[in-house]
């Protein structure tokens, strides 16, 4: 698994790519990063950034991380069962 600080600095790259008027009416945004681990096998993080203040001044903040380790997997439902 890959740490908090590389997952984000993908994300902002990501981030940066966006353009002022592509970003202008938006108040909160995700982004999926990718990343091979050493199996060759493809990691995928999703990003929520949300509008906000740091340090007195307008700019985004990362809301959350979803990780792949962090999933759970869904209960088996029984047949004929609404939930």
């Amino acid at each position: 698994m890959h740490t908090d600080e590389e997952i984000k600095r993908k994300a902002f790259e990501q981030l940066e790519k966006r353009t002022a008027v592509e970003l202008e009416d938006v108040n909160e945004i995700d982004f999926e990063v990718y990343f091979e681990n050493p199996d060759g096998e493809t990691e995928r993080y999703t990003v929520f950034f949300e509008r906000g203040f740091v340090d007195g001044k307008e700019g985004w903040v990362i809301r959350h991380i979803i990780r792949p380790d962090e999933l759970q997997k869904p209960e088996n439902k029984e047949d004929g069962k609404i939930e």
